[in-house]
């Protein structure tokens, strides 16, 4: 089954990797339907336009959606940076609806921005430039804007909302009908101000830079962004901020076994630090993890690599979760050993998923966020079905 992870591996964005998580656990496949009903639903009271963007599926060309679900095909420009030559934006009044017919396509996000168009670019390739959330020199940076991500194939329809990236006034909710009804709540009213004001409230408390995570335009709050999307243009922010805990966590299994449930009945696992080196029973190894790779859940030992065995991605997905909820180093059992009331209890955690959590009711705060202990509620933010019929995203 389709995870974010899979989705964004597949789209190619540095973010996220491609393991084995908890919805990747020996479902059944099905048949899925070419197309899919899809309504955006605007419940504001001002205008959005909307893009759609991805890869179309059994062609992998890069693929627009128009207002008439025609799809557009960019052509490799002969410079990077070239404006987008066709406006493929969706209108959608306020309280208003578009309905499109959706083709089956991957690696695709679903764009709303209110008030105002996005701005987009294509490199060599082709390559689709995106709005970029974090870059004050991007174009789309002082405009109120947010996504949810999707992967229509021939299994299925999979969606989610995600913080992985950054969380706006803008929220997003989604309602899946298929052989059942999935629905996945928005963002409350609020939630933005709120995980800004908890933000300054954590920099006040340890003195990291948590602070700089809130973007502001004028004197409201624009958008929050994640501690990985921060360092992309700060890469000295939190460099040193895991050292600890990991000398901790690393000094603990050189001498405790730590046991990995890969879960859905794949068995356990597992490892002891030898030599400065993780090293499983299966024979899979990660080196000691920076501050980038746990954030990101995609550098260094937690790098994807397609080529790598689906046990090391099992491995790497429920290792980088327990670092980002701070549970390694207090249950040598994971993910089982732990409840979701264990989370974020140490000083140093990513609180930046604490937080989130702490003022949203669902949503990805992290790559790995779909991992959980058997039992223990799926915090992901996502949707899936393998016979969609409509997919409703709302903004509000």
């Amino acid at each position: 089954m389709v995870t974010r992870r899979s989705f964004l591996a597949a789209a190619g964005t540095a973010a996220l990797a491609l393991p084995f998580g908890r919805d990747l656990l020996g479902r059944p496949a099905f048949a899925a339907p070419s197309t899919c009903g899809l309504t955006l639903a605007n419940h504001g009271s001002a205008p959005v336009n909307a893009y759609i963007t991805g890869r179309e599926q059994g062609t992998d060309r890069l693929m627009l959606l128009r207002a008439d679900s025609s799809p557009y095909y960019p052509e490799s420009p002969s410079a990077p940076q070239t404006p987008l030559p066709v406006d493929c934006s969706i209108p959608v009044g306020a309280g208003g609806e578009a309905k499109l017919t959706l083709r089956q396509m991957y690696a695709a996000r679903i764009y709303f921005v209110k008030n105002d168009g996005l701005d987009f670019y294509v490199n060599p390739g082709p390559a689709l430039v995106e709005p970029a959330f974090a870059n004050p020199s991007d174009p789309n940076y002082l405009k109120t804007w947010s996504f949810c991500e999707l992967t229509f194939n021939p299994t299925q329809l999979f969606a989610n909302i995600s913080y992985v990236d950054l969380l706006t006034a803008l929220p997003i909710g989604l309602n899946l009908v298929g052989d059942s009804t999935h629905t996945v709540a928005p963002a409350p009213t609020g939630a933005v101000n709120a995980v800004a004001d908890a933000l300054v409230a954590q920099k006040n408390t340890d003195g990291q830079p948590w602070d700089q995570l809130v973007i502001r335009n004028g004197g409201g709050v624009l958008r929050v962004v994640s501690p990985q999307g921060h360092m992309a243009n700060n890469p000295g922010a939190f460099s040193s901020y895991w050292d600890g805990y990991v000398g901790q966590v690393w000094d603990k299994y050189a001498g405790t076994d730590l046991k990995v449930d890969l879960q859905g009945g794949r068995g356990v696992y597992t490892g002891r630090v030898n030599g400065g080196v993780l090293t499983f029973n299966d024979g899979s190894t990660f080196a000691r993890p920076a501050s980038k790779d746990i954030f990101t859940c995609n550098d260094g030992p937690f790098t994807n690599n397609p080529a790598d065995s689906d046990i090391k991605k099992g491995l790497l997905a429920r290792i980088a979760a327990a670092f980002n909820r701070s549970t390694i180093l207090g249950s040598a059992d994971q993910p089982n050993g732990t409840q979701e009331s264990d989370f974020y209890k140490d000083p140093t955690t990513n609180h930046w998923a604490r937080i989130l959590h702490a003022n949203t009711p669902i949503g990805y705060a992290f790559p790995y966020d779909d991992v959980c202990p058997d039992g223990q509620p799926d915090v992901s933010g996502a949707a899936s079905d393998g016979n969609p019929q409509n997919l409703t995203v709302t903004v509000s």
